[in-house]
């Protein structure tokens, strides 16, 4: 009869083989927004244990999170990539973050947001994403983007997203998405 410890490593790998498998149903052509774990993200993980295994004799927090991309709209090609040490995390001052937190807290401030994803546009064309609403709101969103470095002005009654602000909003965006859905694809049609 097998020991405790060994039924206990069982049922982990057991644990992990669904987790595989579950991460490699979502890769396909379904309808889930996101994208499985591939060999080069699981590689991540495994480098990013490894490193918390090495680092496990420190009495504190030990690990990291680590967030990269690559996007392109039109010519214009963006890559990130940006690693902090959990310990350094844990113990930042969290409270720096709401403004940036709050300007994206807006449904017309994400509207715009995606909106100047692919190139830059002018106040104009940004009003229309608005809809009905006024120039005043208008200008009132784009200064609380820009106070929060997410925008700038190239030229005047021009509006663009700055480039080191595209792969960290487009994380943010996925990260929101996951914890809405517990990480798992949204339904298909026919189960909504």
């Amino acid at each position: 009869m097998a020991s405790d410890s060994t039924e206990l490593r069982i049922a982990a790998l057991e644990r992990r083989v669904e987790q595989l498998e579950t991460a490699a149903g979502r890769g396909g052509g379904g309808s889930g927004t996101g994208r499985a774990a591939g060999s080069e993200a699981l590689g991540l993980l495994d480098r990013l244990r490894e490193q918390r295994a090495e680092a496990s004799g420190e009495p504190t927090e030990t690990g990291s999170i680590t967030y990269a991309g690559a996007a392109g709209f039109g010519r214009r090609e963006y890559q990130w990539v940006m690693e902090h040490r959990v310990q350094d995390l844990a113990a930042a001052d969290w409270a720096a973050a709401a403004g940036t937190l709050e300007s994206l807290g807006s449904p017309a401030r994400l509207a715009l947001l995606a909106a100047l994803l692919g190139a830059p546009r002018t106040r104009t064309q940004l009003q229309e994403v608005l809809g009905e609403s006024s120039t005043g709101h208008l200008y009132h969103h784009l200064r609380v983007l820009q106070t929060a470095g997410l925008l700038a002005q190239p030229r005047r009654g021009e509006y663009e997203l700055t480039p080191r602000a595209v792969i960290p909003l487009l994380t943010i965006i996925a990260a929101t998405s996951d914890l809405d859905t517990g990480g798992q694809p949204p339904p298909a049609e026919e189960e909504r």
